[in-house]
C-alpha cells in the first residue's frame, strides 16, 4: 500500500461561514482560491484555497453541522483509490464515509487509531 500514498493532499477545516472563511485565508493570510463546488457526498458547499505547496478544503455543510465526519481531516493523495480503500477495509480500518466521487475526486473517510480521520483521495 506505501506505494500508492503519494502524501498529503490537503488539510481540512469545516464552517459555518463559508465567505468570512474564505476572505479571512484569502485576503488576509494571501490564500488563493482553486476551486469552488457542491459536494454530493459531504452534503457541504467546498472551496480549495492554496498558499505555496499547501492546499486547503473549506467545508460548509449545508445543514449547518460543524460536527460532520469530515469537520477536520487529514487528506492522503493516493493511486487506486479503491485498492487503497480495499487493502485498509481488509486490515479493519473502521469506514467514516464509504467511496464517494464529486467533481473528479474520489475519496473516502477512515478513523485513525486515536479517532482521528483520515481522507484518502484520488483526483481523476
Amino acid at each position: 500500500m506505501r506505494e500508492k500514498l503519494r502524501g498529503v493532499h490537503h488539510v481540512a477545516l469545516v464552517t459555518q461561514d463559508l465567505e468570512r472563511s474564505v476572505s479571512f485565508y484569502r485576503d488576509l493570510l494571501g490564500f488563493t482560491e482553486v476551486e469552488r463546488f457542491f459536494d454530493e457526498g459531504e452534503e457541504a458547499e467546498v472551496v480549495f484555497l492554496s498558499l505555496g505547496n499547501t492546499l486547503l478544503e473549506l467545508l460548509a455543510p449545508r445543514k449547518g453541522e460543524v460536527s460532520s465526519p469530515s469537520s477536520f481531516h487529514l487528506a492522503f493523495a493516493v493511486e487506486e483509490v479503491e485498492e487503497v480503500f480495499a487493502e485498509l477495509v481488509a486490515r479493519g480500518v473502521p469506514v467514516v464515509l464509504d467511496l464517494c466521487e464529486s467533481q473528479g475526486f474520489h475519496y473516502a473517510y477512515f478513523q485513525g487509531p486515536m479517532g482521528e480521520i483520515i481522507e484518502i483521495v484520488e483526483r481523476r
